[in-house]
């Protein structure tokens, strides 16, 4: 199944080859896991702070059971600092 993935800030190097503008279309299994979209584009876990799929918000220990379906916009962000 295809969904669309967003990498944001230094999750940005993660993006496979062709990718436009932070977000690049990726095929994945049938029925993946948030986790397992990270392990197959090469994102480690502890580098993922915030996770949207489709605007809504996914806590962090709910990534491994969070199931993606065809379609789906998956958004991740890097924890951030600032002042």
């Amino acid at each position: 199944m295809e969904i669309t993935v967003k990498l944001f800030a230094t999750l940005g190097t993660y993006l496979p080859p062709g990718a436009a503008r932070n977000a690049a279309t990726v095929t994945v299994e049938e029925g993946a896991d948030i986790a397992a979209v990270l392990a197959r584009l090469g994102v480690p876990r502890e580098q993922v702070h915030l996770a949207l799929v489709n605007g809504v918000y996914i806590a962090p220990e709910r990534l491994a059971e969070t199931r993606l379906a065809p379609g789906d916009t998956l958004a991740l962000w890097p924890p951030v600092a600032g002042g």
